[in-house]
């Protein structure tokens, strides 16, 4: 059931409300962290210390509203970048992805910082990102703000020459999954069609985006589908325990305290992404991929923060993925950050962690093309 705050008239008073609750603690945070022994983490900068605090507040007034940005289907701002992608055959969605009730639907994606087009010039050197967003299913971001973040640092410290924003289907009543993984597998299949080298390709996603960018990568490794696999996979904190209860476990948690996330959130994002009805143990898989490990021949780095209250089902799946023969995977952690630390980086200003991190992945993947 949506929160009463959700619907007028009692939303215009909740955010009166909340935006003088939070310009009065942000206010007190701000003299408080002056003093590095007051933070949350003593380690933290005053600028990391309060970032947490602002994009916490984000979430918990998002998860109170039920506020969705809806995917961006027209050009708008991003002009000739954008590109409405029609789904493939439907064939091609078999299996777990295929569904009487959620059906595969155009997608909005942009492109940072320049399109690439069919048998453009030098395709066969383009190193393109495909990137997917986290938002606990639920949320999503400004595609040129965002977009613009993410290609910088991957570009300064992976080489890739361009980025592929994907706007999937925010989960709710009409989509639930499988419509996520099927906009993905669309996205994919684009970038497939372009005919830039499946070699060249990077899966990219933080959070919640982790966790589809895994569903993807799953599908491509256990269906029975035409596509190559993608060159390499790079998953940020990825949300690899989805159930209906993940909310209440993460308040659990210590680290919940002092982190990003709000388990309220992690309820909402986990209940709108389930689909209706007994799960069975393959659907499972897709959606909550700890203690569902599978094998792959795709480089696969995983970043995690050092303080994230996902910490632990992290590194759990990670030790579960190594565990499966002929799978490579790398895990880091970034001491001392939280969740996320890689698409919120502006606001956290985490930028050397990010740089750290993705130097670790850079010589990764640098030692599996040898």
């Amino acid at each position: 059931m949506a929160p009463i705050w959700s619907s007028q008239p009692f939303k215009a008073v909740f955010i009166v409300l909340f935006a003088l609750r939070k310009v009065l603690h942000l206010t007190f945070n701000s003299l408080q962290y002056l003093l590095a022994s007051l933070r949350p983490v003593p380690e933290w900068s005053f600028k990391t210390s309060i970032g947490v605090k602002i994009l916490r507040a984000v979430f918990e007034f998002s998860t109170a509203t039920r506020y969705q940005r809806p995917p961006q289907l027209s050009a708008g701002k991003s002009q000739q970048r954008f590109v409405l992608i029609d789904p493939p055959d439907r064939q091609l969605f078999s299996g777990v992805l295929s569904s009487r009730r959620v059906q595969p639907a155009p997608v909005g994606a942009v492109w940072h910082p320049t399109p690439v087009h069919k048998e453009g010039p030098g395709l066969e050197n383009r190193q393109v990102a495909l990137f997917v967003p986290g938002g606990a299913f639920v949320l999503g971001w400004d595609p040129e703000e965002s977009g613009r973040a993410v290609t910088d640092v991957l570009s300064k410290q992976l080489g890739t020459t361009n980025l592929l924003y994907v706007q999937y289907r925010l989960a709710g009543p009409e989509a639930p999954f499988p419509a996520a993984v099927q906009d993905l597998l669309t996205a994919y299949h684009y970038l497939v069609g372009l005919g830039i080298p499946p070699e060249n390709i990077t899966l990219v996603g933080d959070s919640a985006g982790a966790n589809l960018v895994l569903a993807l990568l799953r599908f491509l490794e256990t269906a029975q589908t035409p596509l190559p696999r993608p060159g390499r996979v790079l998953c940020f904190s990825p949300w690899v325990d989805v159930t209906l209860d993940s909310g209440l476990r993460y308040e659990q948690s210590a680290a919940s305290r002092i982190d990003i996330l709000d388990g309220a959130l992690l309820t909402w994002g986990a209940s709108a992404y389930m689909p209706d009805g007994e799960l069975s143990e393959d659907t499972s898989s897709f959606i909550s991929p700890l203690h569902h490990p599978f094998a792959t021949k795709t480089p696969l780095f995983i970043a995690a923060g050092g303080v994230e209250g996902l910490l632990d089902s992290i590194c759990k799946f990670a030790e579960q993925m190594s565990g499966v023969e002929g799978t490579q995977v790398r895990l880091h952690i970034a001491k001392y950050m939280p969740h996320d630390f890689f698409l919120a980086y502006p606001v956290l200003g985490s930028e050397a962690e990010i740089a750290t991190a993705l130097g670790d992945a850079h010589q990764f993947f640098a030692q599996d093309r040898r």
